[in-house]
C-alpha cells in the first residue's frame, strides 16, 4: 500500500504539508499554554506561532496553487510572507524581552 501523491510543482511540496502540519501543532500548543497561564510572555508566544503557522499555510498554498508565486499585499510592495516572517519575529522578541512584571504579580499573589 503507497500513500497518495500530491500533484505538484516541486518534490520539495510535501516538505511544506509536514511543516504545516508541524506548524499548527506548535501553534495548538501555544495556545493550550497561555489558555493555562495567562501572562503576555505567553501571548507574544502564542502570537509568533499563529504567525508562524499562517506563513507556513500561505507559502503551502504559494506552492500548490500558485507554483512558487508570491502574494503581495498591494500598495506596500510587500509579500506577504515576508510580512508575516516579520510579524512572527517581533512577537518572538516581545515574548523574549518584554516586561515580566505580570509574572511577578502573578507570583506576588500566590505567594500571600
Amino acid at each position: 500500500m503507497s500513500l497518495p501523491l500530491l500533484n505538484t510543482s516541486d518534490p520539495d511540496d510535501v516538505m511544506h504539508l509536514v511543516l504545516l502540519l508541524l506548524s499548527f501543532a506548535l501553534m495548538a500548543i501555544s495556545a493550550n499554554g497561555f489558555r493555562r497561564r495567562k501572562n503576555s510572555r505567553y501571548l507574544f508566544l502564542m502570537l509568533a506561532f499563529v504567525f508562524f503557522f499562517l506563513d507556513q499555510a500561505v507559502t503551502f498554498y504559494q506552492e500548490i496553487d500558485l507554483n512558487g508565486m508570491l502574494i503581495a499585499i498591494p500598495y506596500l510592495s510587500v509579500h506577504l510572507v515576508h510580512f508575516l516572517e516579520l510579524m512572527m519575529s517581533i512577537s518572538f522578541l516581545a515574548a523574549l524581552l518584554g516586561p515580566t512584571t505580570l509574572g511577578r504579580r502573578e507570583v506576588q499573589r500566590s505567594e500571600l
